[in-house]
């Protein structure tokens, strides 16, 4: 739980530096206009699950090469 934290920490620590305000009505995923905010909010909650999934992946890799654990992505995984 406290890992799933300091990942939040993170992304809005990275996110609030841009100041983007800017709110999106439509979103195109392959070729398909949704315009409904709950899909636009599932759409990017999918999106950022498969980068998670992706970090996951790579970390495991890494784990099973026997490479040193120290690096900062051991500690939020």
């Amino acid at each position: 739980m406290r890992k799933d934290k300091a990942v939040w920490d993170i992304v809005i620590l990275e996110t609030s530096k841009t100041g983007n305000t800017e709110k999106i009505n439509t979103l195109n995923i392959d070729g398909n206009s949704i315009s409904d905010h709950q899909e636009i909010a599932n759409a990017f909650n999918k999106y950022y699950l498969t980068i998670v999934k992706s970090i996951k992946t790579k970390q495991n890799e890494l784990s099973s090469h026997n490479l040193d654990n120290t690096t900062p992505l051991h500690y939020l995984m």
